[in-house]
């Protein structure tokens, strides 16, 4: 998904922010590309130019309600189609090691 240009000229691209309804897409669009997961840290960094944290945040919890991304841990998600057997079994080991360290 591209955002709208209204402006353009050699030094400056002005672009339409988008809206409330794609900004699920364009999570996706990057979970697609990236294929691996991402922390909510990376998340913000990369839309933090179009896209306000609670706007993200919005977006990021109905995806994951709608079972198109998975949230790994308090700060990670991923997209459920791009997680190999060796990431599943990588996670798995770490919340082990975590709920070990927890006792």
């Amino acid at each position: 998904m591209k955002l709208k240009s209204i402006y353009e000229d050699e030094d400056v691209v002005v672009e339409v922010g988008p809206h409330d309804d794609e900004i699920p897409g364009l999570i996706m669009d990057l979970f697609k590309r990236k294929k691996r997961p991402m922390t909510w840290q990376q998340l913000r960094e990369h839309f933090s130019a179009v896209i306000g944290e609670d706007r993200l945040r919005r977006a990021l919890r109905q995806l994951v309600k709608e079972e198109k991304l998975v949230q790994l841990n308090r700060t990670t998600y991923a997209d459920p189609d791009t997680l190999t057997p060796e990431m599943i079994e990588e996670l798995e080991a770490k919340r082990m090691i975590y709920s070990a360290r927890a006792r």
